[in-house]
């Protein structure tokens, strides 16, 4: 399946840096605008492939819950959760990072795996469309850009 949406920054830091603040889902809090927090399920402590977690989301008003599940776990290059809402499948986000001239390129994706009709749902709420994916990864890209050449 393809990426529905792709948005990359070169980051003057070296991947660990930029890996520090991406690779770990309990950490998305500090770096995206709909995520403020993540809670570790079934005994997961920490990101590889099958952990689960519940992420508590918020955007204006609303608030919702998810569950994600890790499907790739590459330290320092690569990681991707699918998330399901109400035993529903929703998306697969995830980031990616390349060294590029002493610094890195991140790159974080979000792949729609909505079913027909709840994409049709979906998109109808003006919260819930693509272009607003973008813009929220395009912050969260622009706080761990921030944050990783802050150091």
């Amino acid at each position: 399946m393809a990426d529905d949406i792709v948005v990359t920054r070169t980051v003057d830091a070296p991947p660990e840096r930029v890996w520090d603040l991406v690779g770990d889902p309990a950490r998305i809090g500090a770096i995206s605008p709909e995520c403020h927090r993540v809670d570790w399920l079934g005994g997961a402590s920490g990101p590889a492939p099958g952990a689960r977690f519940k992420g508590h989301n918020r955007k204006g008003l609303m608030r919702w819950s998810t569950v994600g599940e890790v499907v790739e776990y590459e330290p320092q290059r690569a990681i991707s959760w699918d998330v399901s809402l109400l035993g529903q499948s929703v998306a697969r986000w995830g980031f990616r990072l390349t060294p590029q001239d002493g610094g890195t390129r991140v790159e974080q994706f979000w792949q729609d795996r909505r079913s027909p009709i709840a994409n049709v749902v979906g998109r109808a709420r003006a919260w819930d469309v693509p272009a607003a994916n973008r813009r929220g990864m395009e912050q969260t890209l622009d706080t761990v850009r921030r944050k990783a050449e802050q150091g």
